[in-house]
């Protein structure tokens, strides 16, 4: 599934000519707000991970489509293994750019469709979570706002922050889903312009 969907945005990209597509690539630290009170003796860190995509800025607004991996990792005092959550997410984005200075602040909604899920803790196998339907909500959403400065003609940098909206986890079967658990992070990439 995963490289057909890579391969589908590489050929968008072949065939696009002048239609002014460029492809970004970099790093996403990632984290969970989890809305419930916090339990003595657990942290939560950034997870890393990759953002690739394709954008297309002919029109008013930045047009992506991309995939990006989201998560965290969970430490609790007393245990030598750390706790994985890793997800990875379809993304389609729409975001208003705006000049200032000689680059451009970005705001906007991201979207994402959750591709796969899972949990690990140590070395152990990862536990796919998508195998109960209650425990993953299949869509996320949320902001984006960041700053784009270019390094050259075709190349720039962005830096950004994704603040999640929506509540990611599922119900676990339960007859109500009282928690509102979102993703946050930050995203750095470099950006370039397809010369086509």
């Amino acid at each position: 599934m995963k490289k057909m969907l890579i391969i589908l945005s590489l050929s968008t990209c072949i065939f696009a000519g002048e239609m002014g597509l460029s492809a970004y690539g970099g790093l996403g630290l990632t984290n969970i707000a989890w809305e419930a009170d916090a339990v003595d003796g657990v942290t939560y860190g950034m997870k890393p991970g990759l953002v690739i995509g394709v954008q297309y800025n002919k029109l008013p607004v930045l047009v992506g489509v991309g995939m990006s991996m989201r998560g965290t990792v969970m430490s609790i005092d007393g245990f030598d293994d750390k706790t994985t959550f890793g997800m990875n997410y379809l993304d389609v984005s729409v975001l208003y750019p705006y000049a200032v200075g000689p680059g451009n602040v970005f705001a906007g909604l991201n979207i994402g469709i959750n591709l796969t899920a899972t949990q690990t803790v140590g070395d152990a196998d990862a536990v796919d979570l998508k195998e109960n339907d209650d425990a993953i909500n299949g869509l996320d959403y949320g902001l984006l706002v960041g700053y784009t400065y270019p390094l050259n003609e075709t190349m720039v940098i962005n830096a950004g922050y994704y603040l999640g909206l929506a509540d990611w986890s599922g119900d676990g079967g339960a007859d109500e889903d009282t928690s509102s658990d979102k993703h946050n992070g930050i995203v750095f990439n470099v950006g370039y312009a397809l010369p086509f």
